[in-house]
């Protein structure tokens, strides 16, 4: 196996400690740019910089933080992109992993013997690389300059077997997670492939996926799979689990907002806990939103925004709202304003009694103040637990 051109590519230890994830916690959009991308994602955690691969083009692009275009690169195949410990961006490029400088510059290469390499992710403690291959339906390994360690999987549905696993991430402990499209089903193997577990099955309840596209860890080892909504399913989904498959939480619903009628295609996590989306927005094309994580949610009962039923009026940074809580339960929850799904607005905890209304004031963030400020009237959308509704904001 012919080894890498040397890149430095010696591990630089342990992860710092991430955000942890409460069960039921809730997201909301802070980030939106359009891509010329529509396959995979990822973040580059120190410089915040976005790679995302163009599988019609097959170019890797290179995104600054606020959405910027800085480099393109034209590749052989581009397929699954991970960041590893350095910084260095691995590509699962048709027949083989080609490995990136930050800048797009300076690559190294090995082959994989295997021709049906989909994805990539490398371990953020010890650097190995690891592929998934949906000919063989197989995991293979190597280390971080291409000597081949090993490879593990079989055709089918038993323990430790793989079908069409399309996607894939490393934990900060080691562990292996696979995304299988036929099984639907998330596996879990330890850095060598030792079979540890699995879950999922084809649904939409959660828990359940419709091709488990995208998958990304955190730094406190949960795992984040882009459910894309494959087949009659529409309008998919990112689910949150522990490193053991406990579901947690999900950003968007099948047949819901925030995603477009394909859903996600791939998914990425920084430090902080923000969640990095590639997915199809119908009013943008391919785009990237990064999503913020709320205090942990306590949200309960029904809401609806009953007020204003047309436009309101920003006042300083301040826009008022009355929200009405259904009868049978006392409502809780955030209440959140965006705009073409980017939040213009703090997230304001509300709690009001069964069957009662109440006038909530959020403050607008100093961004969203800018956006408001340019134009006369703003269409924007006002979220409750249970409720929307689309509004005109006068400056």
């Amino acid at each position: 196996m012919a080894g890498a051109t040397a890149l430095g590519l010696a591990v630089l230890g342990a992860p710092a400690p991430g955000s942890a994830v409460t069960p039921g916690q809730g997201y909301q959009p802070v980030r939106q740019f359009v891509v010329d991308g529509d396959n995979d994602i990822a973040v580059n955690v120190t410089t915040g910089d976005v790679y995302v691969t163009d599988s019609v083009f097959d170019r890797v692009k290179r995104y600054s933080p606020s959405g910027a275009l800085l480099a393109s690169v034209d590749v052989a195949e581009a397929d699954g992109i991970d960041v590893g410990p350095q910084g260095h961006l691995y590509l699962a490029d048709e027949d083989g992993v080609t490995v990136f400088m930050p800048d797009l510059s300076q690559r190294a290469y090995f082959p994989v013997e295997n021709i049906g390499v989909t994805d990539v992710a490398v371990s953020p403690t010890t650097g190995d690389v690891y592929v998934t291959d949906v000919v063989d339906d197989e995991v293979i390994r190597y280390s971080a300059t291409g000597t081949f360690l090993g490879r593990w999987g079989s055709s089918g549905s038993g323990d430790g077997q793989l079908d069409n696993p399309q996607s894939i991430a490393v934990g900060p402990g080691g562990d292996v997670y696979v995304g299988e499209r036929w099984n639907n089903r998330v596996s879990r193997f330890s850095a060598t492939g030792v079979f540890l577990g699995k879950w999922g099955q084809l649904g939409t309840t959660p828990g359940s996926f419709h091709w488990p596209r995208g998958l990304a860890t955190d730094n406190q080892g949960n795992v984040y799979v882009a459910d894309y909504a494959d087949g009659a399913a529409q309008g998919g989904r990112v689910q949150v689990f522990t490193g053991t498959g406990g579901y947690l939480t999900s950003i968007g619903a099948f047949n819901a907002a925030p995603f477009g009628s394909f859903g996600p295609r791939d998914v990425d996590v920084d430090t902080a806990g923000r969640v990095h989306v590639i997915a199809h927005a119908p009013s943008l094309g391919n785009s990237v939103t990064t999503f913020a994580p709320f205090v942990p949610a306590t949200d309960t009962g029904t809401a609806t925004v009953v007020k204003p039923k047309g436009a309101l009026k920003l006042q300083g940074k301040r826009i008022k709202i009355t929200v009405k809580c259904a009868a049978g339960a006392a409502c809780t929850g955030v209440a959140t304003v965006t705009v073409k799904g980017k939040s213009i607005t703090k997230p304001k905890g509300y709690s009001i009694p069964a069957g009662k209304k109440k006038v909530i004031t959020v403050k607008a963030t100093k961004k969203g103040l800018k956006l408001l400020r340019k134009k006369a009237v703003t269409k924007a959308l006002v979220t409750v637990h249970g409720g929307q509704r689309t509004v005109k904001i006068h400056r």
